[in-house]
């Protein structure tokens, strides 16, 4: 029987990843697993890269340290998690030069569908301070610009 690394990438939507178990609220095409991803329907320790892009800014900040912790719960020791937001401290920063449109995506989200609404906004700072506090430890940080919004990718390792 082959042993495969499982590598999930969480609340994809329309973008699926090659490579990665895709795992969405919603069943589009390329998704793999339906599933609520505060609720994970794999093992603990099973997972060897958990990550997300344009996801955690959908949940309350009251959610964020749970959210992030059942994350944590199915990465293997040693495993990574990436997690990539709209950076919020540079956006405040830039909010002049950014187009009314991409900003409204970046506070609020775009709105298309009932999920796609932020809730939460993250600093650099926050966001390792909540990976901390999930019992992960933050290895890189990643600053960017997208569609004039700047962007952050923080990777963290589970203990």
């Amino acid at each position: 029987m082959e042993n495969k690394e499982i590598r999930l990438a969480l609340g994809v939507g329309e973008f699926p990843s090659a490579g990665y178990t895709n795992v969405d609220i919603r069943g589009l095409p390329g998704v793999d697993v339906v599933a609520d991803v505060t609720n994970l329907p794999f093992g603990d320790n099973s997972v060897v890269e958990v990550k997300s892009r344009n996801l955690i800014e959908h949940f309350g900040r009251h959610e964020i340290k749970n959210l992030l912790k059942e994350w944590a719960r199915v990465l293997k020791p040693g495993g990574v998690m990436n997690i990539e937001t709209v950076d919020m401290g540079r956006t405040m920063t830039n909010w002049k030069y950014i187009p009314e449109e991409n900003l409204l995506d970046a506070v609020l989200g775009a709105q298309t569908y009932p999920e796609n609404f932020h809730k939460m906004m993250f600093t650099e700072s926050s966001l390792i301070r909540f990976l901390e506090e999930a019992g992960l430890v933050p290895t890189r940080t990643e600053l960017f610009t997208v569609r004039e919004i700047p962007r952050i990718i923080i990777s963290a390792t589970k203990p």
